[in-house]
């Protein structure tokens, strides 16, 4: 799944009514397993120059960076994470941080064919290959896709009257919008 996407399925299923400021935790848990990957584009495509065909076919797999995917992916991390919010630190916050870690890791795990993580590190070098793909029209990316934007636009419907704010209703429209246009650019044409 794309990291949007994430975002907006993890608070619409974290999210509680009488709680608005638990959106802000599971956005943060929602987007915070790929931050390393916007990290990478960046310092590979602005600074090291890197061509996009490379970055994508050698770069992404060679071991700093699987590490530093993988330590913010990592399900036993995360784990400890909730467990610290929950047991020592009583935080609702970073409970629901966590576990919007933990549904963004599950959905990755399901979506991910040749570029997923190690989910279980530093335990286990395991990758887990799923046979479907988000993205990738060998692996049913094109039967994916349109099934992500369809569960993001009724997540959206959902989750618009919990929002509080006409800038947070105004950016899950936008976000919607953009998502919906991305589809019929890279995959309708």
């Amino acid at each position: 799944m794309v990291t949007h996407s994430h975002a907006i399925l993890n608070i619409a299923l974290l999210s509680k009514r009488d709680k608005p400021f638990l959106h802000f935790y599971a956005f943060i848990g929602a987007v915070l397993p790929d931050l390393p990957m916007f990290i990478f584009f960046a310092v590979e495509t602005f600074i090291r120059k890197t061509p996009q065909r490379e970055l994508w076919d050698s770069r992404y797999f060679i071991e700093p960076w699987q590490t530093f995917f993988d330590l913010f992916n990592a399900i036993p991390l995360i784990l400890i994470v909730l467990g610290i919010g929950y047991y020592l630190l009583n935080s609702e916050g970073i409970v629901i941080c966590a576990w919007s870690m933990l549904l963004h890791c599950g959905f990755d795990f399901i979506t991910h064919h040749d570029d997923g993580h190690h989910h279980f590190f530093p335990l286990s070098d395991f990758v887990f290959e799923s046979p479907i793909s988000y993205w990738d029209s060998d692996h049913y990316g094109d039967l994916v896709a349109p099934i992500e934007r369809l569960v993001i636009l009724v997540a959206s419907i959902y989750l618009f009257p919990r929002l509080k704010t006409q800038l947070a209703r105004w950016g899950l429209v936008a976000i919607n919008v953009l998502f919906l246009g991305s589809y019929v650019f890279f995959f309708l044409r």
